[in-house]
């Protein structure tokens, strides 16, 4: 019982402290976004390799914000399918901010390899007409427009005016308010499973010594995949900073996974939705699995 009330104190503490750089983190792209007023300038419409690197770009950065942004553009018909794809294998939603909390190099190092893989398969998959999937039905874009135009002529606005908006706006109403609360169970929740789980299983031991445990873990990550949420990802960031899953796994699961990237297009066709998840899911295996084969 003692070793039970030490794993819980020990998990609230790291999950308050994951909680805080988390959403210092998120405050920080939230201030970034607003001062780009999360417009994608039209000039890069028809242009295979600007409208790829500008999806994976936008997917790369951590959280869900870059990928609302891409798949609004796909659905006003500005990005191509292949640049669809390339996006939403770049983007890992809020599991990027946890591993960069906890790891800034490891998540420096899954960015850049998600972007390249996003990159090289956006560019494969670019001669797919983006009509071919998607509908007729435009919608406004998700992430923010609601007050762009309050940053449009931002010198317009009084310096005091501006941090008020964003204090109150942006940090408490989006960050605090709609994620602090969701963040700290999502770790509180992991870290504890881990922590009970720790205390009677080796994982690492259990597939050092049965090789097809990993080609088991594969299929779970890239299956959890297909969930348009961040949270239950998780598990296989934690699993892979403690050593117990390869880096292949973590990787098929962040290339499947696309956070609440995908719910904007559940909204918007869910055929779309459907098509671009198992192509995520699939390059996912696909990568996964030629990793596993060579001992990664």
């Amino acid at each position: 019982m003692a070793d039970l009330w030490g794993i819980l104190w020990e998990v609230i503490k790291e999950s308050v402290s994951i909680t805080l750089l988390v959403l210092l983190l998120m405050a920080v792209v939230e201030s970034i976004n607003i001062s780009s007023s999360g417009r994608i300038f039209k000039r890069i419409h028809g242009k295979p390799v600007a409208e790829v690197a500008m999806a994976c770009l936008l997917g790369a950065i951590p959280g869900c914000a870059g990928g609302f942004v891409v798949v609004s553009l796909f659905t006003h018909r500005l990005l191509s399918f292949g640049a669809l794809i390339g996006g939403m294998v770049a983007t890992f939603g809020d599991e990027a901010l946890f591993l960069a909390a906890q790891s800034p190099k490891q998540a420096l190092v899954l960015t850049s390899v998600l972007f390249v893989i996003g990159f090289v398969t956006g560019l494969l998959l670019q001669k797919i007409p983006t009509g071919t999937l998607a509908t007729s039905e435009t919608h406004d874009f998700v992430l923010h427009e609601e007050h762009q135009h309050l940053h449009e002529n931002p010198h317009d606005r009084h310096w005091k005016e501006r941090i008020i908006h964003f204090f109150r706006e942006h940090l408490w109403e989006h960050v605090i308010k709609q994620h602090a609360l969701k963040l700290f169970l999502y770790a509180f929740g992991t870290l504890l499973v881990l922590g009970v789980l720790n205390q009677y299983f080796d994982l690492q031991t259990i597939m050092e010594n049965n090789s097809w445990t990993k080609w088991l873990l594969l299929l779970i990550a890239v299956g959890i995949g297909f969930l348009p949420v961040s949270g239950p990802h998780l598990i296989f960031v934690m699993l892979f900073l403690q050593g117990s899953i390869p880096f292949s796994v973590l990787l098929a699961n962040s290339i499947a996974q696309n956070g609440h990237a995908g719910i904007p297009m559940i909204a918007q066709s869910k055929r779309n939705f459907l098509i671009m998840k198992l192509t995520t899911m699939a390059i996912g295996l696909l990568i996964g699995g030629i990793l596993i084969g060579f001992g990664f």
